[in-house]
């Protein structure tokens, strides 16, 4: 679990390798003495360098606590909507952050993602040419920016310059985003697309997982995985014919149990949605699904709710919302 803004760790440890990989063969050559000396100056200048950042960032902690880590660009080609898709780790809370920026030419658009690095071990290469249909994009130039403003404040972002082979709009499809990549639809303009247009054709691309390998790539990844979030949502459904069974669950949680929960879990308790299922959905027993990294807080959860309750993953293919952390299905059992 990182102890400080993992965007920052993400910086100084990148930059601190590439350092060292320039500066340790010079300092082992036969030239001891004078590589040594010259080794040791950008050394002490990146520490510098690196305490600075630090110190900026205990300034911005509450801001940068959170961000994105780009690892992958990926071209799904469609017959008349073509998705591009970023892989790696995203707040979905940030996503109305981020701008597309089209050009008046229609060929070029310039992405941009606040509060977001590139993971150098994956994208070693800032330049994509090579896409499954020549015909949608020509090339992807990636930019990470990182400066100093104003302020004693830090600025991260990383620039997606999109050089297109025709004509198009290219726009971030939030729905279709998850905590694990960012959506963008390709459509060529003067074509009016309606927004479920090709959907079946997507949806079971979109919805793959990462491969698992690439988590265990290095040890950020572990640590953006799994840090500790600063907000735990939950959405309440009553699923049973007793009515107001959600929202007596609801008040529960949020009046009456809040600073136990939060005191346990380590975060900040929101109930983002209350409603009902349908008939056929009605359950014999309260059911709480949670995401990953979130099994500790249903278990606080089931601790406190009455009654008996089973405590699942959440299934890969539920169209929930990707701000929901853990779902309870208020169960006939619970009165």
């Amino acid at each position: 679990m990182l102890s400080g803004p993992p965007t920052v760790a993400h910086f100084l440890h990148f930059n601190f390798r590439n350092l060292l990989t320039a500066g340790i063969p010079q300092a082992m050559s036969g030239r001891k003495t004078l590589a040594t000396a010259v080794f040791m100056k950008p050394l002490i200048q990146y520490l510098l360098l690196g305490l600075s950042v630090l110190a900026f960032a205990g300034g911005t902690a509450s801001a940068a606590n959170s961000g994105h880590m780009l690892d992958n660009i990926e071209l799904i080609p469609g017959e008349k909507t073509s998705y591009l898709t970023l892989k790696g780790y995203f707040e979905p809370e940030l996503f109305q952050e981020i701008s597309v920026q089209p050009d008046e030419s229609g060929r070029e658009t310039l992405v941009v993602i606040p509060n977001a690095f590139i993971n150098n071990l994956l994208i070693p290469n800032r330049e994509f040419n090579q896409f499954p249909a020549e015909n949608l994009i020509r090339q992807i130039q990636l930019e990470e920016d990182i400066r100093e403003e104003a302020g004693n404040q830090v600025r991260f972002l990383v620039n997606l310059k999109i050089s297109l082979a025709q004509e198009m709009e290219i726009a971030l499809e939030i729905e279709k985003s998850t905590p694990r990549q960012l959506t963008f639809s390709l459509i060529p303009s003067g074509r009016l697309v309606s927004p479920d247009t090709d959907k079946a054709e997507v949806t079971d691309v979109l919805a793959q997982p990462p491969p698992e390998e690439s988590v265990l790539l290095h040890p950020v990844f572990a640590m953006l995985a799994y840090r500790q979030p600063i907000r735990l949502n939950v959405s309440v459904l009553n699923a049973s014919r007793h009515v107001g069974g959600a929202q007596r669950l609801a008040i529960l949680l949020e009046r009456q149990q809040r600073r136990r929960i939060e005191q346990r879990v380590g975060m900040r308790l929101e109930v983002v949605n209350i409603s009902s299922v349908q008939e056929q959905m009605i359950l014999p027993r309260t059911k709480i699904y949670y995401r990953p990294n979130m099994l500790k807080s249903a278990i606080t959860l089931a601790d406190i709710i009455p009654g008996e309750q089973t405590v699942e993953p959440m299934p890969l293919n539920r169209g929930t919302k990707p701000t929901t952390d853990v779902e309870i299905y208020v169960g006939q059992n619970f009165e």
